[in-house]
């Protein structure tokens, strides 16, 4: 008789070596290779080159697509902008202690401890999370950016000092006021900028080859 399930004679479906009961597993070895973790910054000038390159390109030849419809100017991208701070500060300021970090956000130094970056590409507010904390502020002016043009500020003014929260947000409200309704205070650089002027430097004035060097 049959087996019914291989149709083969001599034995039936329960000693059936092709029942799923009676099958040994097989078991596959892969060969690995442990994987090496970069314990320090992974974003490397090397790389900020490359991102860089590759999305001035992008924004370009968006531009050159679109500039009859009056389309805006590409932003830069946080890992970018955030990485030319970095190197500013590495190569410009002195701390070459700074180091990225995607998963912490921004930049954290062992001399100034969080490193706040906020760029701006355009004339609009700059925008600021109500529970963000942080030691030393950086300001990328890029509004220039497609031209090779970048500024950076910095501001000696940490998250809580007095003279921070009482930034005037509004006619009526300050940095503090809307940070305690859970609100995300918005501002311009242009209103900013004279009420902390006497705590901010800037630090650089130039291309983005130059801050390599």
């Amino acid at each position: 008789m049959a087996c019914s399930l291989c149709h083969e004679k001599g034995h039936n479906k329960r000693s059936c070596t092709r029942n799923n009961h009676h099958v040994t597993p097989t078991v596959i070895k892969v060969k690995t290779t442990p994987i090496q973790i970069d314990r320090g910054d992974p974003y490397t000038s090397e790389l900020l080159r490359q991102q860089f390159t590759l999305h001035k390109s992008y924004a370009l030849a968006r531009l050159e697509g679109t500039q009859h419809l009056g389309v805006r100017q590409c932003a830069l991208p946080e890992d970018i902008s955030e990485n030319i701070v970095k190197e500013i500060i590495h190569n410009k300021v002195g701390d070459t202690t700074s180091r990225w970090d995607c998963k912490q956000g921004d930049l954290h130094s062992q001399q100034e401890g969080k490193q706040e970056c906020k760029c701006f590409t355009s004339d609009g507010p700059l925008s600021f999370t109500p529970s963000s904390h942080w030691d030393v502020l950086y300001f990328l002016d890029a509004r220039h950016w497609l031209s090779n043009r970048f500024v950076l500020h910095r501001v000696i003014l940490k998250r809580t000092s007095p003279e921070w929260k009482e930034i005037k947000i509004s006619k009526t409200e300050t940095f503090e006021d809307q940070t305690k309704q859970r609100r995300r205070p918005r501002i311009s650089w242009e209103t900013l900028y004279p009420q902390i002027q006497a705590h901010c430097t800037m630090v650089y004035d130039g291309t983005f080859e130059d801050i390599f060097a």
